[in-house]
């Protein structure tokens, strides 16, 4: 007998998981919603205390990060990724309404790939995101 649930994990491979902690479910919603609609796993968390559990558990292609999480920053998170081992070569994107040239600039030398500012079109995130995964 020929088992058909390998077709599932396959497709499961070829999917890419992007990890997304934000603590504003509307945000979630609408980055979950494009990348869903163009091809991507989503993982969400609220809370910067569990992102960390959440990337050893899922081990995701990319994570979205807001800026300000309950419980971690960004630039604490980024220090985080880049302190373990396993998940320091995870490309990390920030989200933020701070839109400080200082704090964006901060970001990119502690290790984040990509910094957005808010209010921006969910498809440039997608884009982004779209990058890393052909490098």
């Amino acid at each position: 007998m020929i088992k058909h649930y390998w077709l599932g994990e396959f497709i499961n491979t070829l999917m890419r998981t992007i990890l997304i902690a934000d603590d504003d479910p509307v945000i979630l919603k609408l980055f979950e919603h494009n990348l869903l609609k163009s091809g991507f796993n989503v993982i969400k968390c609220t809370e910067g205390a569990t992102v960390i559990a959440q990337a050893h558990l899922h081990k995701p292609d990319a994570v979205v990060l807001d800026y300000l999480l309950p419980g971690r920053t960004g630039l604490e998170l980024i220090a985080d990724f880049k302190a373990d081992e396993s998940l320091a070569s995870i490309p990390l994107v920030i989200v933020t309404a701070q839109g400080k040239t200082m704090t964006k600039d901060e970001l990119m030398a502690a290790g984040a790939r990509q910094v957005f500012t808010k209010p921006f079109s969910p498809m440039l995130l997608v884009s982004a995101l779209e990058d890393f995964m052909k490098n």
